[in-house]
């Protein structure tokens, strides 16, 4: 605890608020980045799992009833992504899927490595804050004759 303190050079409970708040912002920053990276990985995952399947069952003229509406159901679903095109880009999704899966990865070390630190310093805070409430009763005036007026 004293140490990440030190390293941060946190003095008081307002540099420690300030350190916590930027570490939460850079978890946000991190978030919002990693956003549509994700929701494109998940697009290139539904092409290439539909064009799988579409193309396991292209050439098998004898599809039994679930081979066959899974085949119609890929089918459909490629010709409405192909805009007209007549040759399956699988090949360039995988491409694009692997380049952005090392792209995420990146951040998405980052951020779980900050998760990681924003968890030793809440602890930290609490631990503060324990020692702030301990503290407070001590100070003040126990009875109000003791208090002056």
């Amino acid at each position: 605890m004293l140490n990440f303190l030190q390293q941060n050079q946190i003095m008081d409970i307002a540099g420690l608020e300030e350190k916590v708040k930027d570490m939460y912002g850079r978890q946000f920053d991190i978030r919002d980045e990693l956003k549509p990276v994700e929701r494109r990985l998940k697009v290139l995952d539904e092409h290439i799992k539909q064009a799988d399947i579409y193309l396991t069952h292209k050439g098998n003229k004898a599809r039994t009833e679930a081979e066959e509406i899974l085949f119609t159901a890929a089918g459909k679903y490629l010709k409405g992504v192909m805009n007209g095109k007549t040759t399956l880009p699988t090949k360039a999704w995988r491409a694009e899927r692997d380049k952005l899966t090392a792209e995420r990865n990146r951040p998405n070390g980052e951020y779980v490595s900050l998760k990681n630190e924003v968890k030793e310093v809440e602890k930290i805070r609490k631990s503060v804050d324990i020692i702030m409430r301990e503290e407070m009763p001590r100070t003040q005036p126990k009875r109000t004759q003791d208090m002056e007026l």
